[in-house]
């Protein structure tokens, strides 16, 4: 599978460093949902089922948003200091 078979977006996800030393992980996932605080990436597959691709346990994720393919800036952000330069 390819990585854009795993989703149709693209995600990015600001995470603790423990898990990611730049602290963001990025995924492709056709949706996002939350559980009991986790976030979860999930793809929708032919017959209709969800498949969690990637899963970040409450604490440890403090912001996601859909990132470009191009270069992972956040897509359909108008101004976030720091963290989005355009």
């Amino acid at each position: 599978m390819t990585a854009d078979q795993y989703g149709s977006c693209l995600f990015c996800v600001k995470v603790a460093e423990s898990l990611s030393p730049d602290g963001e992980i990025c995924a492709y996932a056709d949706r996002v949902a939350l559980r009991g605080g986790a976030l979860l990436l999930q793809r929708i597959g032919d017959d209709g089922e969800e498949q969690t691709t990637l899963a970040v346990a409450a604490g440890l994720w403090r912001a996601f948003f859909a990132a470009s393919c191009i270069d992972g800036a956040a897509v359909a952000v108008e101004s976030w200091t720091g963290e989005v330069s355009r």
